[in-house]
């Protein structure tokens, strides 16, 4: 487990002072899975949001760096209004909506979703590589899949007693079913781009938790998006936000909606280790609360595939562990 992030509030106080922000207070503010803490800077004018990196200050750089892309391509965020470089904590605009997901099921998501779609696309309108920002290689998505299936088999092993043979024959049929999704190039993603990392604000969208920016798979995005592992939206709506990234990128239809499944099936393979991981890290909630939706998508993607021989192991699996 990460040790506990203590940030000084004392010092970030004074630093605030010196940049004529007289802060009154600081309120807890909801944090989210990662390591990362948030606070509410209550101003005598306004309210803003203090971020702190202390126990990951690698990801206050790559924060910093990722926002000045995502203003250049275009794609609205949390303006940075003040950092700290020697305490690793920025100072952003609050929005008092935390984040679209409370909007999941209300009309606003007619609004939201058309939002996003278009801000992945900016984010994807680069003429050149950008400096700075890695990219992962093209059999990231295939060995994160095989890891986070690997992770869930073992948590679930007293479970599932032929876990490992079954681990190796999906691994077996990934490595034979993917060979033309490790072949793309790379544009620039955010990595977990959905509604809990979209901020809908007077009719605008913002958004967050972007220091992972990356080049990776020109689908990832919009998968995530579309097929989250933490819900699901209507078959209507899913059709809907595909024919719309389709037709802005000038993709064929088929081709596209072949490769957007499957670049998700690998994704939520991925999130089921995620949830394992933290649930080692005491953070059992997101396993238990969002197990079942991720394994619902991944029987979608392996349907619509024709991938017969992972259903079934899948659903072994499954229904050994629900």
């Amino acid at each position: 487990m990460a040790p506990e992030n203590k940030i000084n509030l004392i010092k970030i106080k004074k630093h605030l002072s010196s940049k004529n922000f007289k802060v009154g207070g600081f309120i807890n503010f909801e944090s989210d899975a990662s390591d990362k803490v948030f606070k509410l800077c209550k101003t005598a004018n306004k309210n803003l949001l203090l971020l702190s990196f202390q126990n990951k200050p690698n990801d206050f750089r790559k924060y910093v760096k990722a926002t000045e892309v995502l203003i250049k391509q275009k794609v609205n965020t949390p303006s940075i209004v003040d950092l700290s470089r020697s305490h690793k904590f920025v100072i952003m605009d609050y929005f008092p909506i935390t984040n679209a997901a409370r909007y999941f099921k209300k009309n606003y998501m007619k609004q939201i979703l058309p939002l996003a779609t278009q801000a992945i696309i900016n984010l994807q309108n680069t003429k050149k590589k950008i400096s700075g920002i890695k990219t992962k290689p093209q059999s990231n998505l295939l060995n994160d899949a095989v890891r986070g299936i690997r992770k869930y088999i073992q948590h679930y092993e007293h479970k599932i007693e032929i876990g490992f043979y079954l681990n190796k024959l999906i691994v077996s049929s990934l490595k034979k079913n993917t060979e033309k999704q490790q072949k793309y190039i790379p544009v620039l993603t955010h990595g977990d781009f959905f509604l809990e990392n979209l901020i809908y604000y007077k009719r605008l969208l913002y958004v967050i938790d972007h220091q992972d920016l990356h080049y990776n798979h020109p689908h990832l995005d919009i998968a995530s998006l579309i097929f989250d592992a933490r819900r699901s939206y209507s078959q209507i709506t899913e059709e809907r936000l595909m024919r719309i990234y389709a037709k802005k990128q000038n993709l064929n239809l088929k081709e596209f909606k072949e490769n957007i499944h499957l670049v998700s099936l690998l994704r939520n393979l991925r999130i089921l280790g995620n949830w394992v991981q933290l649930f080692d890290t005491g953070k059992s909630k997101y396993l238990k609360k969002y197990r079942t939706e991720t394994w619902k998508q991944i029987f979608k993607h392996v349907e619509y595939l024709r991938f017969w021989d992972l259903r079934e192991i899948f659903m072994y699996i499954y229904k050994k562990t629900k």
